[in-house]
């Protein structure tokens, strides 16, 4: 289960400074997130099988192993989580070694917000990655119909249709879509029905029949889309007529 899913973070805190841990393990579970706090990378180690943690303050001088090897180590199976080094020795050797892992570099003592603001930093960056998702499925599961819409019947060029395959997309068309207007066991199967027919009398260079009151079965397929808070699906213009 992810962070946006679960509502909070997995956070890993060691330190061998029990007050340099209450301090942070009370700013981060003020938060809402859980935090599991040890005194030393061998206890923090442990950990790793019970829980997938996003971020994780380390303290640089650890008993045992140094902040910085733990850090690597930590990042190397889990490239995403957020790892920050705590030391009250940060010189500028320590500090392009931890930029070069990806690791972010506390100085001893901090504020409180500067925690915060780098679990600020995971979240935005978990949204962003969201986002970035949502964005790729759309572009890869919703084609352009709109944009080649004029450009189907001559791609298929499939001249004389029978009429009676006219009147059968026509009247199941219109069939789908009452289905919606009125109500139906099916709606999902009477939408992707009356979505497949238009588009297939657009590329098969069908000419549909306005309706009574002088619209498309494209503009009656748009409409209803709206009225269901969906987006419409066909362009105007002449290829609708």
């Amino acid at each position: 289960m992810d962070e946006a899913q679960k509502g909070y973070l997995d956070i890993l805190v060691i330190d061998d400074d029990p007050l340099v841990r209450e301090i942070i393990s009370v700013a981060l579970r003020d938060e809402g997130h859980q935090v599991v706090a040890v005194e030393s990378a061998e206890h923090g180690l442990e950990q790793l099988p019970y829980y997938t943690f996003e971020v994780a303050f380390l303290d640089h001088h650890l008993p045992g192993m140094e902040g910085l090897v733990l850090g690597e180590y930590l990042r190397a199976n889990n490239p995403r989580m957020q790892i920050a080094l705590v030391t009250g020795a940060a010189d500028e050797r320590l500090k392009r070694l931890a930029s070069s892992k990806g690791l972010i570099v506390v100085e001893k003592p901090f504020e409180v917000e500067q925690l915060l603001d780098i679990v600020e930093q995971y979240q935005a960056s978990v949204r962003a990655r969201s986002e970035q998702a949502v964005a790729r499925a759309a572009a890869s599961y919703e084609p352009a119909v709109a944009e080649q819409w004029q450009a189907l019947p001559s791609f298929f060029d499939t001249p004389h249709v029978p009429q009676r395959i006219e009147e059968l997309l026509a009247r199941k068309i219109r069939l789908a879509l009452d289905n919606l207007r009125f109500g139906t066991e099916d709606p999902d199967r009477d939408r992707v029905a009356a979505y497949a027919g238009l588009l297939a009398a657009q590329v098969l260079g069908v000419h549909l029949p306005k309706q009574k009151d002088g619209h498309t079965l494209f503009q009656h397929y748009d409409a209803l889309m709206r009225e269901l808070a969906c987006a419409p699906a066909f362009p105007e213009g002449p290829g609708r007529e």
